[in-house]
C-alpha cells in the first residue's frame, strides 16, 4: 500500500512522517511510535492492513531516523514532547497511539501526560524503568561500548559499513534483519549513545505515570527468556498501576511481537480498537 513521507515541524524540531490514506473519511487515527535505535520501518510487516482500517502514520524519533538530530540537553522527555506536539499538527481529535519498546514509554508518558491526546493506547513491550529487562542489560554495559558504537555509525559511509558490528551483536539473526538494522544503526545520531549514563534509572518505576493513565490501554509482552523487555512480575505491576488496562503476553516471542508474529498483532490491534 502506498505511502507518502513527509517533515512535520512542531515548532521546535522537524520529524519525519509517513503517512497512508485513509479508506474511509471517518477512519479513525492511528499513530505508531518506535523504538530506540530503530524508526518508523520496524512497522513495515504491520503497516499495510492497519492501513486498510485506520487513517495511519508512523513517526521517527528525534535523533533517529530521518528525524531532526538528538540535541543538547534532550531527554526521554523531550521525546515525549515531540510526540505530543506532533498530534495536533496530524489531526484535529484523539489518537490511537502504540508503542514498541523505548516508543511505549514515549507512548504511555504522552497519554498520561495529555489525556486530551490520546484515545486508546498499546504498549508493545514497553521500557518500564528499574525492572526492566533492557535496564538490568544496560546495567551490565561498560560505558566504552556505548562510545564504540557511537563512533562506529560516525565512521560509516553507508549502512553496509555497520554490518559486521550488527552481526556481531545480534548472533544468529538473519541476513536481512542484519541489513535493516544497519541501515536504522546509519541513520541514527551517534549523540543518542554517549548520553551521560543516569543512576537515577536504577530507582525509576515510572509508578506515577502508569498510574495517570486514563485511556483503556494494552500491553502486548514477549516473554524474557526470548528477549522481552518485561517479565511476567514486570507485566502485572504495570497492569496494576494503570487503572483501564489488559495484558496479552506471547511466550514464544521476544521483544518485538508486532514484527514476531505480525499477523496476530494486526488482529488484536483492530480488535483492541473495536472494544
Amino acid at each position: 500500500m502506498s505511502f507518502t513521507e513527509r517533515y512535520v515541524h512542531t515548532g521546535k524540531i522537524a520529524l519525519n512522517v509517513a503517512e497512508w490514506d485513509a479508506s474511509l473519511p471517518e477512519s479513525p487515527v492511528l499513530v505508531l511510535v518506535h523504538g530506540y535505535g530503530s524508526n518508523w520501518n520496524t512497522w513495515g510487516r504491520v503497516v499495510d492492513k492497519l492501513a486498510e482500517e485506520f487513517k495511519l502514520f508512523a513517526v521517527d524519533l528525534r535523533g533517529m531516523g530521518r528525524s531532526g538530530r538528538y540535541g543538547k540537553g534532550s531527554s526521554r522527555q523531550t521525546s515525549v514532547d515531540d510526540i505530543a506536539d506532533l498530534i495536533p499538527r496530524l489531526t484535529d481529535g484523539p489518537v490511537y497511539l502504540i508503542g514498541h519498546s523505548f516508543g511505549g514509554w514515549v507512548t504511555a508518558a504522552v497519554a498520561a501526560q495529555h489525556h486530551e491526546l490520546v484515545s486508546k493506547a498499546v504498549l508493545v513491550d514497553p521500557y518500564s524503568g528499574a525492572n526492566s529487562e533492557a535496564r538490568r542489560k544496560e546495567r551490565q554495559r561498560l560505558p566504552e561500548e556505548r562510545g564504540r558504537r557511537a563512533q562506529q555509525i560516525r565512521d560509516a559511509a553507508t549502512p553496509n559499513d555497520l554490518i559486521q558490528a550488527v552481526a556481531e551483536q545480534y548472533d544468529g539473526v538473519s541476513e536481512d534483519s542484519i541489513n535493516r538494522i544497519a541501515k536504522m544503526w546509519f541513520q541514527m545520531d551517534p549523540a543518542l549513545e554517549e548520553g551521560p549514563f543516569n543512576r537515577t534509572e536504577d530507582i525509576e518505576t515510572f509508578d506515577d505515570m502508569f498510574s495517570s493513565i486514563k485511556c483503556p490501554t494494552l500491553i502486548i509482552a514477549g516473554a524474557a527468556d526470548k528477549g522481552g523487555i518485561l517479565s511476567e512480575e514486570e507485566s502485572e505491576r504495570i497492569i496494576g498501576l494503570i487503572p483501564d488496562s489488559r495484558l496479552l503476553t506471547w511466550s514464544k516471542v521476544g521483544h518485538s511481537p508486532h514484527i514476531a508474529r505480525n499477523h496476530d498483532f494486526i488482529r488484536a490491534t483492530k480488535r483492541f480498537w473495536a472494544e
